[in-house]
């Protein structure tokens, strides 16, 4: 079968954005890959059926380098946009959208600016900190998740993120205590202890602490099979085998086997996400029925695989408080249109009146919430 590829180049905010699709006909794949000034940023890949003909394979590589073309299109109008308009929560989930999309110095503006409108913004202070992470500026993604974890220290994930950034700069002391801290959040934190595991290995690797030889093996694998038994998707054959290295002591290839493994899960997580977030560049408008509808199915379904996070069941609560305050708007709108029809009503006019009081009581309410989330 022949090899069919399709390139197309977007250039916005002095940068060159090129996307490059084509077929693996020994793979039988479509890959679509985007790079940023030259650099490989995210690459797609969609499998289709051994049995299809070349016109049909052309027609998928097409459709797939268009949508991920009309992708790239939709998200740096929405960059501007965002920017434009000051908005900092509109900021905190375009770079959101970027940062699952891998476009890190999109992402790094969009949080940096959201903070400078909100210097207490502590969610766009942990993904501003991730953001650094992968760009390789560690001590910068230290600093964020420090502030993060100062302004929120009951967020199980800023101290988890904060060991990362630890345990990336080989302070593994100091990552340790930070996951032993978002598990005393979180008991049922599989990230966090895997990462524990991971931080005790690299520390005998490193021979950064004495103190957190003791028992070393026997932990290390308790953490991990935790963590498994929690989060499923850690099984597989790069974590079995990192078991048997660990259990020989061979400390170096196993955090090698373990850390291919935690990069395999965070980047099927990553692809969840970046699915996610787009939705917020197709609908840009955060306080709408559709996004926040989205969004609580979402949370549900994250709920349902860890019934104990606490952090999930915050952000649905005010989801949910969202809700209302959108159905108190259509209600209303439906006395106003009452009113319309027969400006003689008292009593609805009272209850407009009643309905529009306590609205802005509600939208200072949510206010506070948000500031204090």
């Amino acid at each position: 079968m022949e090899t069919y590829r399709l390139h197309s180049k977007v250039v916005e905010n002095e940068k060159e954005f090129v996307i490059q699709t084509t077929n693996d006909v020994h793979s039988g794949t479509v890959a679509s890959t985007v790079y940023i000034n030259g650099d490989p940023a995210e690459t797609l890949e969609c499998p289709h059926p051994a049995e299809i003909t070349p016109e049909e394979v052309l027609s998928l590589v097409k459709m797939t380098h268009d949508e991920r073309k009309k992708e790239i299109e939709l998200l740096l109008k929405a960059y501007i946009k965002v920017i434009s308009e000051g908005n900092a929560e509109l900021m905190h989930h375009l770079g959101c959208a970027f940062y699952y999309k891998r476009f890190f110095g999109e992402a790094s503006e969009l949080f940096r600016a959201a903070i400078m409108l909100r210097p207490e913004y502590h969610e766009a202070r942990n993904f501003l900190g991730l953001t650094q992470l992968a760009l390789g500026n560690d001590q910068e993604a230290i600093e964020s998740f420090q502030t993060a974890v100062q302004r929120q220290p009951g967020y199980a994930d800023y101290h988890n993120n904060l060991g990362l950034a630890y345990l990336k700069t080989r302070s593994c002391g100091k990552a340790v205590a930070e996951f032993e801290r978002a598990l005393r959040i979180n008991l049922y934190y599989a990230d966090a202890y895997y990462n524990l595991g991971r931080a005790l290995i690299a520390n005998a690797v490193t021979r950064e602490s004495t103190d957190l030889f003791h028992d070393l093996v026997s932990r290390a694998t308790d953490y991990f099979k935790k963590a498994q038994l929690i989060n499923t998707d850690y099984g597989g054959m790069n974590f079995d085998q990192g078991l048997e290295r660990l259990k020989s002591s061979e400390f170096e290839h196993s955090l090698q086997l373990f850390d291919a493994a935690y990069e395999m899960v965070k980047e099927r997580h990553r692809q969840g996400f970046a699915t996610y977030y787009m939705k917020f560049v197709l609908y840009p408008e955060w306080v709408s029925e559709q996004v926040i509808s989205d969004r609580i199915a979402f949370l549900e379904g994250e709920i349902a695989k860890n019934p104990t996070y606490v952090d999930l069941y915050a952000d649905l609560a005010h989801c949910f408080l969202e809700v209302s305050r959108i159905n108190w708007k259509k209600g209303i709108e439906q006395y106003r249109k009452t009113l319309q029809i027969n400006p003689s009503l008292s009593h609805v006019r009272a209850s407009l009146e009643t309905a529009e009081d306590t609205l802005d009581e509600l939208g200072r309410a949510l206010s506070v919430i948000s500031d204090k989330g």
